[in-house]
């Protein structure tokens, strides 16, 4: 979708999504992929699932495959769903991350913040060394395939040595459900929470590493799910506490992709305003 931008208030235009993103919505969900775009991210991550599953359980993938990725549910008992869907499993390769950065979701970035980066980093998982764009599996009603309520930045502020400071940069993160079913699976957000200062713990999970813990009797309002169909870029605050929306009335299984863009704070800045508090 190309949408223009205008300052000038005297024009019927629409507002950035990055200002609703640094504002006081802290999301956005105002860019759609193109149908050719949707298709093609539909393709794209069918066949990184299939490649997973033909790796580990070959005699399996003509039935996957004939399924589909959407009914992935019906047939996840023949693998081992909670060992093969790894990290690095669900992570589209550099040839993947090429493609669908020419997505027109794309030219907003380009346009304002010119030089922006897809991060390579994702806490706890340590650095890939490149992009890192990943999809994600949700069955109906399986609570063990949605991460906990959450702050992106949550991530980087339990590992040691984090210092809260601002840096040069400001992450803006991008989610893109692929498949789901509307009002029942999605993407559910705390309304104002990137304004929030809410209180979080972090827990071990082995070795030196920590996961972030929020007490779900500390929520100051109920999440708000999303209207978020197929193809809807979900733009959000680094800060913005979210969560992932299941039900058990749904029927398909629910896919969907990701990244983090890094951005010069110093050009969001001089469009919005201190942005001091936001990571």
């Amino acid at each position: 979708m190309t949408l223009v931008y205008e300052r000038s208030p005297k024009q019927h235009v629409l507002p950035s999504p990055l200002s609703k993103v640094f504002g006081d919505a802290g999301f956005s969900i105002d860019v759609k992929l193109l149908p050719d775009e949707l298709a093609e991210l539909r393709r794209l991550t069918t066949r990184s699932w299939l490649d997973v599953i033909r790796c580990v359980a070959p005699d399996t993938c003509n039935e996957f495959e004939a399924l589909g990725i959407d009914r992935y549910h019906e047939l996840s008992h023949l693998i081992d769903h909670a060992r093969i869907w790894t990290t690095e499993t669900r992570t589209f390769s550099a040839e993947v991350v090429d493609v669908i950065r020419t997505f027109s979701l794309f030219d907003l970035f380009n346009r304002e913040c010119p030089g922006y980066r897809i991060c390579s980093e994702m806490p706890p998982y340590g650095d890939l060394g490149r992009g890192r764009m990943n999809w994600r599996l949700v069955r109906p009603g399986d609570g063990t395939d949605l991460g906990p309520i959450h702050a992106d930045y949550w991530f980087e502020a339990v590992v040691d040595g984090w210092t809260g400071k601002p840096t040069d940069t400001l992450k803006v993160k991008i989610w893109i459900p692929i498949y789901l079913e509307p009002g029942l699976t999605g993407f559910a957000q705390l309304p104002g929470s990137h304004k929030m200062d809410l209180a979080f713990t972090r827990k071990p999970v082995g070795g030196n590493a920590y996961k972030p813990y929020f007490d779900l009797a500390d929520l100051p309002l109920p999440l708000v799910k999303l209207d978020t169909p197929p193809g809807t870029a979900v733009l959000f605050n680094y800060n913005l506490v979210h969560q992932g929306a299941n039900s058990t009335r749904a029927t398909r299984t629910r896919v969907s992709m990701e990244t983090t863009l890094e951005v010069s704070r110093h050009q969001l800045e001089q469009r919005y305003g201190d942005l001091s508090r936001y990571y």
